[in-house]
């Protein structure tokens, strides 16, 4: 999950992302500043994307045995790479974090404090080469300082990972070393991967596989195209992907140009909820969503050396099912075989 920081100078105030000063030792931490001014007047609709502009900015704290810069390295395109501006809280105390753009400084207040935060054990995906289980618990991207600053699908994704532990099915982790704030309640995963756009290359050997987190329409989308992608080359017959919608965060499509990053995300519910019928939801929502993930891939070009063949191939013979609840059924795609994918969004 990557910001792109623009070169242009700042106002002198400075709007501070995610809004999240208080801070829980060992919580590691990604901030973005963006020009106070702009971020109004984008939000407002009187300024354009193509205007809009965050600062590339420097960050340091006044105190760094309270709150500290760290040393981390991430993946992308299978190469390591060096990651800036993480932060770590180290003990209960109160520090400014500075903040210097191009023509400005500014100071913001962060209180650390309460129990140390719990941690959990990270690998590169590509350690892993295939894990088997009837079915799994995907939680992408729950990190409060990526798009989801908001950490608006925080609750659905709490409900499904605790339906997920009462039924045994293995949850599987996500993360981002650029934007580590994860936020959810569960803090044991079965797997924790880095996957900085949820790029992978496990073959996942299951029946069904649960997706949350987001977003639905980039980084769901390139998990979802792999995951197919690996089980189809192992010769599946039959995949049955579900998306609680209430646990899956989106930009808010509906807003056009001004959906993106800071106008927070809204869960894929509320989007389905705007539609007034299971019609519009399925041409709206769920038709480009399929166009995208067998048509585009990968989505938005990452990562470099996708596998091989396109996803489109693999899919050539495939029926294509989506279900809302227990009330909608409509193919996507028919074809002359017992091949099945079953798209699902429960309760919708």
């Amino acid at each position: 999950m990557l910001f792109a920081n623009s070169g242009r100078s700042a106002t002198s105030k400075l709007e501070l992302f995610p809004k999240h000063f208080r801070l829980r030792p060992g919580e590691r931490i990604h901030y973005n500043v963006c020009p106070s001014a702009e971020v109004e007047r984008y939000l407002k609709g009187v300024l354009s994307r193509s205007e809009f502009h965050c600062p590339d900015a420097k960050f340091s704290t006044e105190d760094t045995t309270i709150l500290r810069l760290i040393h981390e390295t991430t993946f992308k395109n299978g190469e390591e790479i060096e990651v800036d501006g993480v932060l770590e809280a180290v003990r209960s105390g109160r520090t400014n974090l500075v903040v210097r753009t191009p023509n400005s400084e500014q100071r913001f207040a962060i209180t650390v404090a309460g129990t140390a935060e719990p941690t959990f054990m990270t690998v590169p995906f590509a350690s892993v080469k295939e894990i088997k289980a009837k079915e799994f618990v995907f939680v992408g991207h729950a990190n409060r300082d990526g798009y989801d600053f908001t950490a608006v699908a925080k609750p659905g994704i709490d409900r499904v990972v605790a339906e997920a532990r009462k039924n045994q099915a293995p949850v599987v982790y996500w993360v981002s070393n650029d934007y580590p704030d994860w936020y959810t309640s569960d803090r044991r995963p079965d797997y924790a991967f880095v996957s900085e756009g949820q790029e992978h290359e496990i073959h996942f050997d299951s029946e069904r596989i649960t997706f949350t987190g987001g977003s639905f329409m980039m980084c769901v989308l390139r998990n979802a195209q792999l995951t197919l992608h690996g089980m189809l080359k192992h010769n599946a017959q039959r995949v049955n992907f579900i998306f609680p919608s209430d646990a899956i965060w989106v930009e808010d499509v509906d807003l056009g140009d001004k959906r993106w990053y800071p106008t927070p995300s809204v869960v894929l519910s509320t989007l389905l909820a705007r539609r007034p019928n299971d019609t519009r939801k399925y041409d709206e929502i769920v038709v480009p969503f399929l166009d995208h993930l067998i048509n585009e891939f990968p989505a938005v070009g990452y990562p470099r050396n996708p596998p091989k063949p396109p996803l489109a191939e693999l899919l050539n013979d495939w029926n294509i099912v989506v279900r809302f609840g227990d009330h909608f059924e409509r193919f996507y795609r028919r074809a002359d075989s017992n091949k099945t994918l079953v798209v699902e969004f429960p309760g919708k």
